[in-house]
C-alpha cells in the first residue's frame, strides 16, 4: 500500500460548505485533493498549482513553514503520514483559492 502525505491545504475564497481542501502524494508522485472537482476529472486547480510548484522546484514540494516551528516539532512530523498532516495544519501555510 503506497503511503500519502498531505503536502498543501487550501481554503476556499467564497467559503463553501467544506470549502476547506488537501493535496496528498503518494510514494509513486501521483497527487489526489480532497475538493469536488477533483472527484470527477482526477485533476483540479489544487493539484495543478502544487504540481506547478514542484516542477519550478525541481522534483520537491516547496512547503513554506512558520518560523514558530522547533527541532521538536519538525522531527515529530517524520514519524508518519498522520503526524505530518497535522504538522503542515499547525505550520504550514494555507493557500487562499
Amino acid at each position: 500500500m503506497d503511503a500519502t502525505r498531505t503536502v498543501q491545504f487550501f481554503i476556499s475564497e467564497n467559503l463553501n460548505p467544506g470549502g476547506i481542501y488537501e493535496v496528498s502524494v503518494n510514494n509513486k508522485k501521483e497527487f489526489a485533493c480532497t475538493c469536488p472537482g477533483f472527484a470527477g476529472r482526477a485533476t483540479c486547480k489544487h493539484t495543478r498549482f502544487v504540481v506547478a510548484r514542484v516542477k519550478q522546484n525541481k522534483g520537491t514540494y516547496p512547503l513554506e513553514i512558520s518560523s514558530r516551528v522547533t527541532d521538536t516539532d519538525a522531527e515529530k512530523a517524520t514519524e508518519s503520514p498522520e503526524a505530518f498532516r497535522e504538522f503542515i495544519i499547525k505550520f504550514g501555510k494555507i493557500e487562499v483559492c
